[in-house]
């Protein structure tokens, strides 16, 4: 039939691409209770903090979270029935602008915070009063952009030179630009996203044993010279045989853990927010969770993650489209490497690191990109592809 002829469809949103089928209700319904815990948790965790920063307001952290939360739910929504397709012709200017995004902490947009330690970290950019950090948008952008590259590249994946290399330089610029920041944390778990898709694309194990192989020789050589970094890792290597002696947050984690008990000493009731555990809304919100809701709420947290990745490994593997999957494999592993690197720090099995707990920490621009990374695997999980219909085959 000639296109031109065809009844007008109202699933046809957009001119080329169709709106085929539903998105995953459960892989929504696991996101959702995700966000809503960790609003409660937010607050729960943060409101004492805001009320001696901020002028008597307890709600300061919680007011922010439910903005950012509010803009990533309308982006998770519009990203669902936004076609994926899009995100392939636009690869090399979304890449432009996280890597744009990156360089700009660096300008006089960015806004930089002295640790205790003295170390300024570069990782913010401040406009109309707004913060963001742009390595969220890089990890997002990065994922999308590999995943245009082993597509357009695919017959040459074979190739170091040809398939791997220009992924490769292209993520080594990324980890230098996080590396200055500094954000070592995000650089490691950019590249191992990146190593898991071209893993899944189609490249040689043999490759990308020896690309390991360079980048811990040079990350080695590199945190030798790093003070900073060296004492961490050797607090994490002390702590492993002292429980009880290594890095401050981590002993103050393990206790709050500790004090959680089976089933927690309830919500709100939280002994370690009270200035024992440094803003514990953030990279250690996982512990605070684990006082006030115990052994079971712990568990409870960490089968809903389990949940999401295992529906995103489902939609990878059953969309019928290969751009899709490799972004689905990219998105799920990306928050599934962060989540394990956020409860190893918590737990004392990693060492220290800025990394957040996907959905519960406090930081709008983590919130925002990652519902929004959900509405585009939403998307893509109404391409997968339907099992056949036993009752029809039955009827015939």
């Amino acid at each position: 039939m000639n296109r031109k002829n065809q009844p007008q469809n109202p699933g046809f949103i957009w001119k080329n691409y169709p709106i085929k089928g539903r998105i995953d209700h459960l892989l929504l319904f696991i996101t959702l209770c995700l966000v809503a815990i960790g609003i409660v948790m937010v607050y729960s965790s943060s409101n004492m903090l805001a009320y001696e920063l901020y002028n008597e307001n307890s709600f300061h952290y919680l007011r922010m979270q439910l903005i950012a939360c509010t803009l990533g739910l309308v982006g998770m929504f519009v990203a669902s029935y936004l076609p994926y397709q899009y995100y392939q012709k636009c690869a090399k200017l979304i890449l432009l602008l996280s890597l744009v995004g990156l360089l700009l902490v660096f300008s006089p947009i960015g806004h930089d915070v002295r640790s205790a330690s003295g170390i300024r970290f570069h990782r913010w950019i401040r406009v109309l009063g707004f913060q963001f950090q742009p390595v969220e948008l890089t990890k997002l952008g990065l994922i999308i952009y590999v995943s245009h590259s082993l597509i357009s590249r695919h017959s040459q994946i074979r190739s170091f030179t040809r398939g791997v290399l220009p992924t490769i330089l292209i993520l080594s610029i990324t980890f230098i630009l996080l590396y200055k920041q500094p954000d070592f944390g995000s650089a490691v778990l950019l590249s191992l996203s990146v190593l898991v898709l071209l893993f899944v694309g189609g490249a040689r194990p043999s490759q990308i044993v020896l690309i390991v192989g360079i980048a811990c020789f040079f990350i080695y050589s590199s945190i030798q010279d790093d003070i900073y970094k060296m004492q961490r890792i050797q607090g994490f290597l002390s702590s492993l045989k002292f429980p009880y002696e290594g890095h401050y947050q981590v002993n103050q984690s393990l206790n709050a853990l500790a004090l959680g008990g089976l089933f927690g000493a309830g919500i709100g009731n939280s002994v370690f927010k009270l200035f024992h555990l440094p803003y514990p809304h953030t990279d250690f919100i996982f512990a605070i969770l684990g006082e006030e809701l115990g052994f079971v709420g712990v568990v409870g947290i960490i089968v809903l993650f389990m949940l999401l990745i295992w529906r995103g490994i489902h939609i990878a593997q059953h969309t019928t489209d290969a751009f899709g999957g490799l972004i689905a494999i990219g998105i799920t592993t990306l928050i599934g490497l962060q989540t394990v690197f956020n409860i190893g720090v918590v737990t004392g099995m990693l060492p220290a690191k800025g990394i957040t707990l996907p959905f519960m920490s406090y930081g709008g621009s983590s919130l925002l990109v990652s519902l929004f990374s959900i509405g585009i695997l939403l998307n893509i999980s109404r391409d997968m592809s339907e099992p056949p219909d036993v009752h029809a085959s039955h009827r015939d």
